[in-house]
């Protein structure tokens, strides 16, 4: 069902196959003689159909997308994309840095596999449920759905008819992930950087470049700053207090990190033995680490990870390595 947000914008929920987030927001930005998408959603028939069929309830056909901005290179953003471009010939507009993205989510090489399996193995994850994750993935291959037109890098001005979308790059999520401020209507298209009820995925991971989860909590401070009317997202609901949503993620990680801090308890821990003594998902009231699915396991030691880089950088944390195992203790 499309829903109109204000004149000239829409948002197009597109289904996301066997996933508890259910759907990706699309949104659609009429321009002068054309429009704009921003994301496209999952590459799958159902997914397609269904975008397609939401254009039309407004009169929009695939050819006249003009333009498509990807908040980032995630399957559930981009992965549409080319099936779009192919119709409409439309330009992709991209933060630079999420062409990493590429080599990683879409091409899984055994190289790959096996730096990951160390990873874990060197934080001191049992080996089967390295193997649990890994072994229904291997020799994954998935086409990269198109390659960007205009890369970014933040500070441009996109537009699209009357809308002026300043592209502001907010890693953390993922490297080149950009949120898009309209500052006359002021609404900001937060992609997954800020959503109204759970919080995004921040690991540290092999292919991790610096300090994610602190990249993230930097991004949060700057877009907090913004004067918004309406945050739109792209999983969940449309919401307005944008600076209320940002100090509530803020304090959860805050928490987390006291989390971490407790187990830590003075003594040298892994992050896997860290990762276990923590509840996750607290939207959900908490939940223990042993009842998490196999991802869900590696995903929570990848956060894990990630809170405890930001730590070291804090100088709050130190490691330390024994028998080829990294632990982690307080300074």
């Amino acid at each position: 069902m499309t829903t109109q947000i204000v004149k000239g914008i829409y948002q197009l929920k597109v289904p996301i196959p066997d996933n508890p987030l259910e759907a990706t927001n699309i949104y659609l930005l009429q321009g002068d003689n054309s429009y704009t998408l921003i994301d496209t959603g999952w590459d799958s028939n159902t997914a397609f159909n269904s975008l397609n069929r939401q254009l039309a309830e407004v009169g929009v056909g695939l050819p006249d997308i003009s333009q498509i901005i990807i908040t980032h290179a995630h399957f559930d953003h981009f992965g549409l994309a080319g099936r779009v471009k192919q119709i409409s010939n439309a330009k992709i507009y991209m933060h630079t840095l999420e062409q990493e993205v590429f080599r990683t989510r879409y091409v899984v090489s055994e190289e790959f596999l096996n730096s990951v399996a160390h990873w874990f193995t060197i934080n001191g994850v049992p080996q089967d449920m390295i193997e649990a994750v890994h072994s229904p993935i291997k020799g994954f291959r998935k086409p990269i759905p198109a390659q960007p037109d205009v890369l970014l890098n933040g500070g441009e001005t996109i537009s699209s008819g009357k809308f002026n979308l300043q592209v502001i790059w907010t890693p953390g999520h993922s490297p080149g992930h950009i949120c898009l401020y309209e500052p006359v209507a002021k609404i900001l298209f937060s992609g997954d950087h800020v959503l109204p009820v759970i919080t995004p995925n921040i690991s540290l991971t092999p292919t991790t470049k610096g300090n994610p989860l602190g990249d993230f909590l930097q991004s949060l401070a700057t877009v907090r700053k913004l004067d918004v009317a309406q945050v739109l997202p792209a999983h969940e609901q449309i919401f307005k207090n944008l600076p209320g949503r940002v100090d509530e993620i803020v304090r959860h990680h805050e928490i987390r990190t006291k989390e971490i801090m407790a187990a830590m308890g003075h003594q040298e821990k892994t992050a896997y033995q860290l990762a276990t003594a923590i509840k996750w998902m607290p939207e959900q009231g908490g939940v223990d680490y042993g009842d998490l699915s196999p991802v869900a396991k590696l995903s929570a030691v990848s956060e894990t990870l990630a809170h405890l880089k930001a730590m070291a950088v804090e100088q709050k944390i130190t490691s330390v390595i024994h028998d080829d195992i990294v632990y982690y203790k307080d300074i």
